[in-house]
């Protein structure tokens, strides 16, 4: 019977790619396919969500960092302003009370210790006492020059030259008199980096100061926290302008080179003119401003949604096309002749259905092939009934004289004993061929069955106990599980007699040397199974798919009808035989409807 060929769609979901053609595989394949109209279907959606995605993400990233840093830069400024208010409240104090600060002239008397531990504990860097001139009477530092330096309406800095350098001072002034003369106490507070480490120990941060810088109305920095060489000194035009056009800050990502992104925030005076600019920087290679870009957001969320969908759909399509790979599996296992494939039914959409539809489809052709080789074998029994007809006409009566002559020559004639060996010998193999052309017949002319409820394991008992003389004879070991004693199968005593019978002597002959045979009955499906187990060497594997077929057998005077006439026997009883090889032996196993 021809079989169908197999489809190129079901080739292309059962078989695996092979080698480096895998990505075209796929592509021609359903699943490769499915996986391609998910990514083509949320492309442009993916597209939208990621720009809205990016332009969300980096304008609440802009917005909380430009809070963040406004705060810190407002409390920078606090922070002076508060160190300017504590300056002038402890001066107050001092001065309540002219005694502490001493008596001295023209500063050649010190603090005393007192005054010293409060400067100290306060935190304060400098003190100064001028007179009504403003000469310097005593001071604590020796100091060259000092410049008032005013920053907006609050922020007041006093700008001194030391010995080593210059530098700005928060400072506090506060008027008292002493021997009716009138002195002023100033106490300061360097701005430098250890003022900075007071309000903040994030050593990212990076503060500037910024003072106009003369006629050209730029702005040069007076002051910074950090020490980076490559920090502007003069602040760039465009900020500058920005702030005068009544700014109320102006963010950054590009300062110094892309080293900080910072936030600067104008220091106004009481008309509103721009008189100090304060800068309050994060490093970016501290935070994640360096990739927070619209551009690199953008390109990670698509990237990963893009990924994200070719994953989701890679299994959203190999779920979907799981049953069909299965049906085309299927497909090529009955293509190849395996006829009792069958596909899982799951759910109850039209994929169901459809492998219902083939599983009913396969269990069609497995039927119409079993009807198929009883066909082809009853087709090889009619001929053979035919030929045996004639053999039984043209061969047997030949052989009836020869074998009558030959045994009259060997009653008749004193014949020398190589003679009588000879005429022994012509008998012997008449014989022979008589019971072989018997046996041809007996499979070639099968009679017909008589139907009568028995039970197997009566049967059983019968056969085994009419083949106990060659059991021991062959030193064979029996051993019977009867677990079907309360079963009825539908039969012809004599017929299933003979096929046990045949199965059993098969044995023996497998176990020249002795052995072990084993003998189970038992109920399964509605079935009867009667499975027989020698211990002998086994059949070829070349001729146990054959084993059944007329004139095959391994035995060097077997004829190769016994098996088959045990298959005829159990088909002609609506049951089944099959033979495998077992470790330690073969297996023979029948099976028979039982009477319900």
């Amino acid at each position: 019977m021809a079989s169908p060929s197999l489809p190129a769609s079901a080739e292309a979901l059962s078989a695996p790619p092979a080698g480096g053609r895998w990505p075209l595989r796929l592509r021609s394949s359903l699943q490769g396919r499915l996986v391609l109209a998910y990514i083509l279907v949320g492309l442009l959606p993916m597209l939208f969500a990621a720009e809205l995605a990016s332009r969300v993400v980096t304008r609440a990233f802009e917005d909380n960092l430009r809070v963040w840093l406004r705060e810190t830069a407002t409390y920078f400024v606090s922070s002076m302003i508060d160190a300017q208010h504590e300056a002038s409240e402890v001066s107050a104090v001092l001065t309540q009370d002219p005694g502490l600060v001493g008596e001295f002239r023209s500063g050649t008397q010190g603090l005393s210790p007192l005054i010293r531990m409060i400067l100290r504990a306060e935190g304060f860097d400098l003190l100064q006492i001028l007179d009504e001139h403003g000469e310097v009477v005593y001071s604590s530092e020796p100091v060259r020059e000092q410049q008032p330096v005013r920053l907006g309406r609050d922020v007041v800095f006093t700008q001194v030259r030391t010995a080593q350098d210059k530098r700005l001072m928060i400072s506090a002034r506060s008027s008292f008199e002493h021997q009716n003369r009138r002195y002023q106490l100033v106490l300061g507070t360097w701005l430098d980096s250890d003022f900075f480490s007071h309000i903040s120990d994030i050593t990212s941060f990076d503060f500037r100061l910024f003072e106009p810088s003369g006629a050209d109305g730029g702005f040069r920095r007076i002051f910074q926290s950090s020490q980076s060489a490559s920090s502007e000194l003069r602040l760039n035009p465009a900020v500058v302008a920005a702030l005068r056009e009544q700014a109320s800050e102006y963010f950054a990502r590009d300062v110094d080179h892309s080293t900080y992104t910072g936030l600067y925030l104008p220091l106004r005076d009481d008309a509103g003119r721009l008189q100090g600019v304060v800068f309050c920087g994060l490093r970016s290679s501290m935070t994640a401003t360096r990739w927070v870009t619209r551009t690199s957001v953008f390109l990670f969320i698509f990237l990963t949604g893009t990924l994200l969908s070719v994953a989701i759909g890679y299994a959203v399509s190999r779920w979907l096309t799981r049953p069909l790979r299965s049906l085309a599996n299927s497909v090529r296992a009955i293509t190849a002749g395996d006829y009792s494939s069958r596909v899982a039914v799951q759910g109850h959409d039209e994929v169901a259905e459809l492998a219902d539809s083939f599983n009913a489809m396969a269990s069609r052709l497995e039927q119409l092939k079993h009807l198929e080789m009883q066909l082809r074998q009853q087709d090889r029994l009619s001929a053979l009934g035919e030929a045996a007809a004639g053999i039984a006409h043209e061969v047997r009566n030949p052989l009836g004289v020869i074998c009558t002559s030959a045994e009259l020559i060997r009653n008749r004639y004193a014949l020398n004993e190589r003679d009588l060996k000879l005429i022994d010998n012509v008998i012997s193999e008449v014989r022979r061929i008589d019971r072989l052309i018997g046996d041809f017949l007996s499979y070639a002319r099968s009679q017909p069955i008589r139907l009568t409820a028995l039970s197997p394991s009566a049967l059983l008992a019968q056969v085994t106990q009419v083949c106990a003389p060659e059991l021991a004879r062959r030193r064979i070991e029996l051993q019977i599980d009867d677990h079907a004693q309360a079963l009825r199968v539908e039969g012809d005593p004599d017929a299933l007699h003979q096929a046990v019978l045949n199965i059993i002597l098969n044995a023996c002959e497998a176990m020249p040397g002795g052995g072990q045979l084993q003998i189970a009955l038992s109920p399964r499906a509605g079935q009867l199974q009667l499975q027989f187990r020698d211990s002998g060497g086994g059949i070829a594997p070349a001729l146990i798919e054959r084993i059944f077929e007329p004139f095959v057998t391994s035995k060097p005077n077997g004829t190769g009808l016994g098996l088959a006439k045990t298959r005829s026997i159990v088909e002609a009883h609506g049951g089944q035989i099959r033979c495998r090889n077992v470790s330690g032996g073969t297996v023979f196993e029948i099976s028979l409807p039982v009477l319900a």
